[in-house]
C-alpha cells in the first residue's frame, strides 16, 4: 500500500461520558483484558513526570522518538462470530426457558438493544479519542519537541492498516489542532475549519517494512507462528482446575450449561462492553464475572501473548533489532529535533520491550505458574491498546553525553542494561543491540534452519494428536456437566462497564482487510 491510498478523513472528535458505580473495585476491574485492555485503565500523564535533575545538572529534552499501537478496535471476524453466536444462543433461551435465568440478568438483557458489533479491525471512536488525548498531553509536557507543522519536520510512519493510519491522523489532530492553514477559510464551498493541519504519513508495503512490520519479513518467526507452538501452554491452561472453576462458576450463576465457547464470547463481550460503550449499547455482561473470574482469564489470554511476542522464543525480540538501531541512530542526530513518530501493532512494541529485558518473569511463565497474578509480563500494563513508548533525548549540564529517557504508557520505566536504572545513554542502547541481538544480521537471526524445519514439523504433527484428544476430551466433559446439577450463586463481585446508552442495531459490516484475529498475519 502506498501513500496514495490516504483518504480524506472527516475526523470528528466525540466528547465520551464514562459512567461508574460507586465501587472503586469495579473502576480497577477495567485492566483484566489483556492486549484488549483500554489505555485509560493504565496509563499514566506524561505530563506529571518528574524533571530529569541531580548528579547531571538541569536536563532539558531535545529530541523524540515515539512508537504507538494503534487505538481501540473491533475485535474481528472469528471473535465477532464467537460473540454473535452465543448471543442468538441466548436469544433462545431467553425466548424458550425465561425461568432458569438469573433475574438480575434478565431485568437488563430483556429490553438491551443488542449493540453494534463490527466484523473488521477499525477503530471504535473511543481509539480515536485515546490517540487525540494523548497527543493533547505529550505537546503539553513537551511543547519544544514539535516544532511548527511542515511535511519535512515532523517523520510520521505507519503502516498499511487502516487503524493505524486513523490513529497517527488523530494523535497528529491533539498536537496540530489550531495551527494549520485550514482556518475559516470560506472562499471554497463555503467550508468552514477550525485550523486543520493534514499531516503527512509514510507507509511501506508490510513485505518491504522491517522497522514496524518485521513480523512479515521474518522467514524464522513466520515459521514459529504456523507451527502453533505459542499456542500450547494457554490451550493446557484451559484444561486446568483454575480455568474449569471459572466456567463452572458462571455456569452455576446462570444456571445453563455453558460451552467452552461461549464462556470465550462472554469474556469478549464484556472486553467489548469496557473498550466501547458507544458501541456495545450499554450491555452488561461483566456482570456475569467476579473479579477473580477475570483475573484467571487476563492470565489466559497472556499466555498467549507472552508466547508469540515475548521471552520464550529468542527470534521474537531479536527480530525488532532494527527497529531499535533505528531509534539509537535518529536519537544519535544532533542536527534536528524533529520528532519522530511511529504508528504499528502490539507485535511491534512487545517484541521491542522484551529486547530491552523489561517485564521479565524467572522462570518462565507457564500453564502451570502458581503466582500468575504477581507476574510482570501483563500485557494489559504492557500493550493494551493505544500502548506507546517514548524514547526522549535529554542535554544535560553537567553530562557531555546525551541521557535517553525512556517513557512506557505515560511512566518512567526502569531498564536492568542502564547502569542509571532512571536514564540510559545511547552506547548502553547499542550494546543491548550487540549482545541481545547478536550485533542485528537480520538475515541470520531470520534464517530458517534445519533444525527449526524439524522442531515445528515434528510439533505441528504432534499438535493435530493433541488437538484432536483435547476436543473429545473437552467434548466428554460438557457432555457430562449438563447432567450436573449447579449450586446457586448467593454473592458475586460484580464488574461494572462504562456505559453509555445506545440503542443501535447489529451492523454486521465485514472488510477483506483481515480474514481471523487468531491467524499468524493479523496485526493487533
Amino acid at each position: 500500500m502506498s501513500c496514495n491510498v490516504l483518504q480524506e478523513y472527516t475526523f470528528l472528535i466525540i466528547i465520551l461520558t464514562t459512567c461508574f458505580t460507586s465501587s472503586t473495585k469495579a473502576a480497577a476491574l477495567l485492566d483484566v483484558f489483556s492486549s484488549k485492555t483500554v489505555y485509560d485503565a493504565v496509563r499514566g500523564d506524561v505530563r506529571t513526570l518528574p524533571p530529569i535533575t541531580g548528579k547531571y545538572g538541569e536536563c532539558r529534552p531535545t529530541r523524540m522518538y515515539h512508537l504507538l499501537r494503534h487505538g481501540s478496535r473491533n475485535f474481528g471476524q472469528r471473535i465477532t462470530q464467537r460473540m454473535l453466536r452465543f448471543l442468538d444462543k441466548l436469544d433462545g433461551i431467553v425466548r424458550e426457558s425465561r425461568a432458569r435465568l438469573p433475574r438480575d440478568f434478565l431485568s437488563w438483557y430483556a429490553t438491551w438493544s443488542r449493540g453494534r458489533y463490527y466484523h473488521d479491525y477499525e477503530l471504535v471512536p473511543e481509539g480515536m479519542v485515546e490517540h487525540f488525548t494523548i497527543g493533547r498531553r505529550f505537546i503539553a509536557a513537551f511543547p519544544d519537541l514539535y516544532p511548527s507543522y511542515y511535511v519535512r519536520n515532523y517523520s510520521v510512519q505507519a503502516t498499511t492498516k487502516m487503524r493505524t493510519v486513523q490513529s497517527a491522523m488523530s494523535y497528529l489532530y491533539g498536537v496540530l489542532e489550531g495551527t494549520g492553514p485550514l482556518d475559516n477559510d470560506t472562499t471554497r464551498l463555503n467550508i468552514s475549519f477550525t485550523g486543520y493541519y493534514p499531516p503527512g504519513i509514510r507507509i511501506d508495503k508490510n513485505d518491504e517494512d522491517r522497522l514496524l512490520r518485521f513480523v512479515d519479513t521474518c522467514p524464522k518467526y513466520g515459521l514459529y507462528v504456523k507451527s502453533m507452538l505459542w499456542n500450547e501452554e494457554s490451550s493446557r491452561f484451559e484444561q486446568g482446575d483454575d480455568f474449569k472453576r471459572v466456567l463452572d462458576d458462571v455456569s452455576s450463576y446462570m444456571n445453563i450449561s455453558l460451552t467452552l465457547e461461549d464462556f470465550k464470547a462472554i469474556y469478549y463481550l464484556c472486553a467489548a462492553e469496557n473498550m466501547s460503550p458507544s458501541q456495545s449499547g450499554g450491555s452488561r455482561f461483566c456482570s456475569l464475572l467476579t473479579e477473580q473470574n477475570l483475573r484467571v482469564l487476563d492470565f489466559w489470554k497472556d499466555l498467549d501473548k507472552y508466547y508469540k511476542y515475548s521471552y520464550p522464543e529468542p527470534v521474537t525480540s531479536k527480530m525488532s533489532c532494527l527497529l531499535l538501531g533505528d531509534i539509537i541512530q535518529q536519537l544519535n542526530d544532533t542536527n534536528t529535533s524533529n520528532p519522530v513518530l511511529k504508528f504499528a501493532h502490539e507485535e511491534t512494541l512487545y517484541p521491542l520491550l522484551t529486547l530491552l529485558d523489561m517485564f521479565k518473569d524467572t522462570p518462565l511463565l507457564t500453564h502451570k505458574t502458581d503466582d500468575y497474578l504477581g507476574r510482570k509480563a501483563k500485557s494489559s500494563q504492557i500493550t493494551p491498546f493505544a500502548a506507546n513508548v517514548a524514547f526522549i533525548r535529554y542535554s544535560c549540564e553537567a553530562e557531555s553525553t546525551p541521557r535517553i529517557r525512556v517513557v512506557l504508557n505515560e511512566k518512567d520505566t526502569s531498564n536492568t542494561w542502564c547502569k542509571d536504572g532512571r536514564t540510559c545513554t545511547l552506547s548502553e542502547l547499542q550494546h543491548v543491540l550487540n549482545v541481545r541481538a547478536d550485533g542485528c544480521d537480520f538475515n541470520a537471526i531470520c534464517g530458517i534452519t534445519p533444525e527449526d524445519k524439524t522442531r515445528t514439523t515434528l510439533y505441528y504433527g504432534m499438535g493435530v494428536l493433541v488437538a484432536l484428544c483435547l476436543a473429545q476430551a473437552t467434548y466428554i466433559f460438557f457432555h457430562c456437566c449438563k447432567r450436573c446439577p449447579y449450586a446457586v450463586r448467593t454473592s458475586k463481585s460484580a464488574v461494572t462497564a462504562r456505559g453509555v446508552a445506545d440503542d443501535s442495531v447489529l451492523l454486521n459490516s465485514m472488510t477483506s482487510d483481515d480474514v481471523s484475529s487468531d491467524s499468524a498475519s493479523v496485526p493487533t
